[in-house]
């Protein structure tokens, strides 16, 4: 959803000044640089981890089949795997085409993109501040579903915006889908180590993450795809409403109060 805290709401405020100013290839060079200058202080860890004994070297494959069979025999589990793959996919359909719709149809410049996306990570960080205490108040399981069944909706918004100020009326829907995606990741991140042996936790973690962001570069292909075909409105409406549907696979599992 987004990228951290401070950078994740900082990055594209600078992004946009510094496209608008030096141009995107200074802009994307300056981006390596950094994400080199990362890999470099990542070097100085000097912390070693302990080899295992002989009779305690993993088995890739036997750990990969034991960690599907342990997250597609629990229905809570299964549920929010499904779900978040779901979520995925649809965003990544969405985001293909929003920058070129903020761009082409809108007709903003790269510092009102990077100011719409910076309020996407606002709407992060609100979102993770409230997590824990919404999750108290409505209920673990009822935030997985809830959340992203009032927050997606709004990103409705985009695709009937028009120059002017619809646009950052639809930017607000987009800062709710990225609070309400944060609070969502807090609860079920919660609920799976709750549902999950200690000793089945990486592996747990492995197979959902896999299966989850397996549907990432299907929705940049089925993305790009749609928006040749149809365009890039027609690519947000169909994200919008994949996005909303995520909730079901949750919301049809979750247990009903008496």
């Amino acid at each position: 959803m987004s990228g951290g805290s401070v950078t994740g709401i900082g990055g594209p405020v600078v992004a946009g000044p510094l496209v608008g100013g030096v141009g995107a290839p200074a802009t994307l060079l300056a981006s390596v640089l950094g994400m080199a200058l990362s890999g470099l202080l990542a070097t100085r860890i000097r912390r070693r981890e302990e080899r295992p004994e002989a009779g305690q070297l993993p088995r890739l494959g036997r750990d990969i089949g034991v960690g599907l069979r342990f997250v597609l025999g629990q229905p809570a589990l299964r549920a929010v795997v499904l779900g978040d793959a779901m979520f995925n996919l649809f965003l990544v359909m969405y985001q293909a085409m929003l920058l070129v719709y903020l761009e082409r149809v809108i007709g903003l410049s790269p510092f009102g993109v990077g100011l719409i996306l910076s309020g996407m990570g606002c709407g992060a960080l609100l979102g993770a501040l409230l997590a824990a205490g919404v999750a108290r108040r409505v209920g673990q399981r009822t935030v997985i579903w809830l959340a992203p069944l009032l927050t997606c909706p709004p990103t409705a918004l985009m695709p009937l915006a028009r120059p002017g100020w619809s646009v950052w009326v639809a930017a607000a829907g987009l800062a709710a889908l990225s609070l309400g995606g944060v609070i969502r990741v807090v609860a079920q991140s919660s609920l799976q180590q709750t549902l999950t042996p200690d000793r089945l936790l990486g592996r747990m973690s492995a197979t959902a993450r896999f299966v989850s962001w397996g549907g990432i570069p299907l929705g940049g292909l089925l993305g790009g795809a749609s928006g040749s075909a149809f365009g890039p409105a027609a690519t947000l409406w169909i994200g919008a409403t994949g996005m909303t549907l995520s909730a079901l696979p949750n919301l049809l599992t979750c247990p009903r109060r008496p």
